[in-house]
């Protein structure tokens, strides 16, 4: 019964291992920029922005409405006549109008001329361009935390493979003390010192597999992954290295999103600031109607006779004369917000410049990092061969040797430590300039 429930163990787990997602660098870019909400909803106000247009196209369409109106005058109007001359001078009430007026209208009226309509146009132009900026934005934004999460992932998955190894090494010295200790050949304090050995590489495997579980479900976070799912990462970071190395350090903060949102907005309030103008130019539209009036003393919209049709076209100017001086002040007010707009983006440039200097001597420096990093671990692992050679002929102590293992492990670790940097401040980099 027991192998059977091995046996079904097994299967699942290969089961589970073959239906985990498989991942690129670039396959989780692409499923963050599928998943992700934000930039869901971003894309929807770039539409949204888009829609604008037809809705523009919409306001210089005719208007057209119809009415029907059926009164019911159920007292009509009386007027007087003073000193009429058909009565001999005196007063007479008239009464005027019919029990009942019926008409049905139809008018139109088109817009002709509009100044402000051609600002209208372009100040949706400048809403679209913004609104594809900030989704370009929140898209390098995504590309970041997404390589930065991948690239926390693979190092705490090596900085894992290595605390396993460190058990299996102490775990193989303190069995060998153990029976070295019953043969009485090894001090009751060395054998000691075995045991804790193992027990710290066995507390800090239990940390790395924490810190490495806890890095994977970063990554499914920043991929829009559920929680449930299982992800495989096909890449390392020496393979990682090999493909960032040869980094070009050419770039320029112009691009950067950041700058091409406030261009954006800067053009938005110049043309907000032009509409200003043109509301005070004239807006000439025409308009037609035509209706049909029916007057009976009874209700019967059917009686011939009773119809009587009327027609009429014109032409409509308005003329802004006095506004209370508001044009004025909101151009002035949209004068200011331009000015904001200039001085935020040579600020931003200024940020930026800083930041993309900073982002290369950080690259640089850490290049030296790893180069150095590297070399103490070729040197480690030489050592180490030679003091293995040394300890098999008897010629250096076991703790000589555990000591050696510690310096190799600790040059594994700095190893390690010096790639994840590099690439991180790889990526930044290019964060930094506006190519990521």
């Amino acid at each position: 019964m027991k192998k059977a429930f091995v046996c079904i163990y097994i299967i699942l787990f290969c089961f589970q291992m073959a239906s985990a997602q498989r991942l690129t660098l670039d396959d989780a870019i692409k499923m963050a920029l599928e998943n992700r909400w934000e930039l869901k909803n971003q894309q929807l106000q770039v539409q949204l922005a888009e829609g604008e247009n037809d809705k523009l196209k919409a306001k210089w369409l005719p208007q057209i409405n119809a009415s029907v109106d059926m009164r019911w005058n159920t007292q009509l109007q009386t007027s007087v006549f003073k000193n009429a001359p058909f009565a001999n001078g005196q007063d007479v009430k008239l009464v005027l109008g019919v029990p009942f007026n019926n008409n049905v209208g139809l008018s139109a009226e088109q817009k002709v001329y509009d100044a402000a309509t051609k600002y209208d146009r372009q100040l949706n132009q400048a809403s679209v361009q913004s609104q594809t900026v900030t989704t370009e934005k929140i898209k390098s934004d995504l590309k970041l935390a997404v390589a930065e999460a991948y690239f926390a992932a693979l190092f705490q998955g090596e900085k894992l493979v290595l605390a396993e190894k460190t058990v299996e090494r102490t775990k193989a010295y303190w069995e060998s003390g153990k029976t070295k200790f019953e043969k009485g050949v090894l001090l009751k304090n060395d054998f000691d010192r075995l045991l804790l050995d193992y027990n710290n590489a066995q507390s800090n495997l239990n940390k790395s597999r924490q810190d490495e579980a806890l890095s994977i479900e970063n990554l499914k976070y920043q991929i829009g992954l559920k929680s449930e799912g299982r992800v495989e990462l096909t890449e390392n970071l020496t393979s990682l290295f090999q493909q960032n190395q040869s980094l070009s350090l050419d770039g320029s903060v112009d691009q950067r999103p950041e700058i091409l949102q406030e261009q954006a907005a800067l053009k938005i309030n110049e043309l907000t600031e032009q509409k200003q103008k043109a509301r005070l130019a004239p807006v000439v539209s025409a308009y037609g109607n035509y209706t049909a009036l029916q007057l009976n003393d009874i209700f019967n919209p059917f009686a011939a006779g009773t119809w009587f049709p009327f027609n009429y076209l014109g032409l409509k100017l308005n003329v802004p004369v006095f506004d209370g001086k508001q044009t004025a002040f909101l151009k002035r007010d949209y004068a200011i917000r331009a000015q904001v707009n200039r001085n935020n983006m040579e600020k931003l440039k200024a940020d930026f410049d800083h930041e993309a200097r900073s982002a290369i001597k950080t690259l640089n420096q850490e290049k030296i990092n790893l180069e150095d990093t590297k070399a103490n671990l070729t040197l480690a692992q030489q050592i180490l061969e030679t003091d293995r050679f040394r300890y098999e002929k008897g010629t250096i102590l076991l703790s000589d040797l555990k000591n050696t293992e510690y310096s190799l492990q600790n040059a594994e670790n700095n190893y390690l430590t010096s790639v994840y940097n590099f690439l991180v401040a790889a990526v930044r980099y290019k964060k930094a300039v506006g190519v990521l």
